[in-house]
């Protein structure tokens, strides 16, 4: 009975230790999936800060040939930030995939991000965007340039949504804008934002 009892202890020893093992294998297993899912939490959030740019702030875009970058902030309209981003002026005619299109006085490109800060889409307007000369008179789009750059007149932009694109006038020869009027649409407040001064006779 006793070589009975200390086999039958034995068992019960081993029976609990591979029952505390199978326990701890557990709870790694569980702590591992905690840990993994943290992880991946945190490369998610990264990404997500790296691809979609707060909604105040307006992506940084690199400049084009020609193109000074314009520092004098945002305009906001209602739920949308307008930030131009960039100016090329002097252009006496552009090409596109199907047509080429010569100014009347020269081309002025303004480069500004759309960013819909709303949970719901907005309307973009973009004739009604205006670039102002030194002397008061406000320029409205071209709408030739705008079609042959592909770039829209008007559109939807969605919830959060920021799209980059380029505004095109055709102003006097000789003239240097001073001002840009953004708005995102005929229902929204408008707002200036102020442009680098360049004689763009001279490149």
């Amino acid at each position: 009975m006793g070589l009975v009892a200390k086999r039958v202890g034995a068992l019960r020893g081993e029976i609990a230790g591979q029952l505390g093992m199978r326990r701890r294998i557990r709870q790694w297993v569980s702590i591992g999936f905690v840990l993994g899912l943290l992880i991946g939490a945190g490369v998610a959030a990264g990404a997500a800060a790296l691809y979609w740019p707060e909604k105040d702030e307006p992506i940084k875009s690199t400049m084009r040939e020609w193109e000074i970058p314009i520092k004098r902030g945002s305009v906001r309209s209602d739920k949308v930030v307008l930030a131009p981003q960039g100016i090329t002026c002097g252009m006496e005619w552009i090409t596109g995939t199907h047509a080429e299109h010569f100014a009347r006085g020269r081309l002025c490109r303004i480069k500004v991000s759309v960013t819909n800060t709303a949970l719901t889409a907005v309307p973009i307007a973009n004739l009604e965007q205006r670039l102002v000369l030194p002397d008061g008179t406000q320029v409205g789009m071209d709408l030739e340039a705008m079609e042959i750059k592909r770039q829209l007149r008007d559109f939807v932009l969605g919830a959060s949504n920021t799209l980059v694109e380029d505004l095109w006038f055709d102003i006097p020869a000789g003239v240097a804008p001073v001002a840009v009027l953004l708005r995102a649409n005929a229902d929204a407040p408008q707002g200036r934002a102020e442009l680098p001064q360049k004689d763009w006779s001279k490149r």
